[in-house]
């Protein structure tokens, strides 16, 4: 593109696509740890991640990340910026032209090109946002919930005593059945994100599960370390407290081709 054909922005809008102060991800994980609701929503190479406290529908941190040029990383930092500790119906009242003013040098000229594709579709993310909330919400609550009854029950004798009980009862395919349900819902999203994914091989002595990697996890240093850990974190919240998980060791090859001890 030559010179005199390039988009022209505001000098506020290149300075603040330089050096972005919200640039970043929230994951789902910290936001179940802490009981928190994450609306985590993507439109074009944008994507914005909104923590909040759903007790409240205050928002309590913020990220957003983009592939995308100058235009949509100054409008996502300010609108990170703008959204700090406000309420989700604060939030709906949020345009994008008001962000478009605020990113101008001088009242007269635009910071961005009116016909901008970055205009439309940040005011559609602001509307998928709002949108998307009142699930997240719920879910949120319902996480809570139930994460203090599990810390609760796996707290104590009697508890623990129950969910023996409870899981000793189970044959061993509804065992399987309740960890391929967590492991779903749970964890290969977030393993199938980055090319990755588990499969159960086996359950034995009720409590030990066998896993087998597949894709980038077979190869991943963390699959022994914070993949594993989350893993058997996750099986222990939400199936049961004495889970503990085995990845199943790959063969080493020497180069020679010779199996390795």
């Amino acid at each position: 593109m030559s010179e005199e054909n390039k988009p022209s922005f505001s000098e506020k809008l290149t300075n603040l696509a330089k050096t972005p102060k919200y640039r970043g991800a929230i994951f789902q994980i910290e936001a179940d740890e802490k009981g928190l609701a994450l609306v985590d929503c993507k439109e074009g190479s944008l994507k914005v991640y909104i923590m909040f406290d759903p007790e409240a529908d205050q928002v309590l941190e913020t990220r957003f990340f983009t592939y995308g040029g100058p235009v949509f990383t100054a409008l996502a930092d300010l609108f990170c910026s703008k959204i700090q500790m406000k309420k989700i119906d604060e939030i709906e009242k949020i345009s994008v032209e008001e962000l478009e003013q605020e990113l101008r040098d001088t009242p007269e000229t635009r910071a961005i090109p009116e016909d901008a594709p970055e205009i439309s579709q940040m005011q559609k993310l602001i509307s998928d946002i709002v949108a998307s909330y009142p699930a997240k919400k719920a879910l949120a609550l319902a996480t809570r919930e139930t994460m203090e009854k599990i810390h609760y029950r796996t707290q104590t004798a009697e508890g623990r005593a129950e969910a023996d009980k409870e899981w000793d009862s189970f044959s061993n395919e509804e065992r399987i059945k309740r960890i391929e349900d967590c492991l779903h819902e749970k964890v290969r999203g977030l393993l199938q994100g980055d090319g990755g994914d588990v499969e159960i091989i086996e359950l034995v002595e009720k409590n030990k599960l066998r896993i087998r990697y597949q894709g980038a996890c077979a190869g991943c240093g963390s699959a022994m370390g914070g993949t594993l850990f989350y893993i058997e974190d996750q099986l222990r919240q939400n199936v049961y407290y004495n889970l503990t998980v085995e990845p199943e060791m790959p063969e080493y090859t020497n180069p020679f081709g010779e199996p390795g001890l």
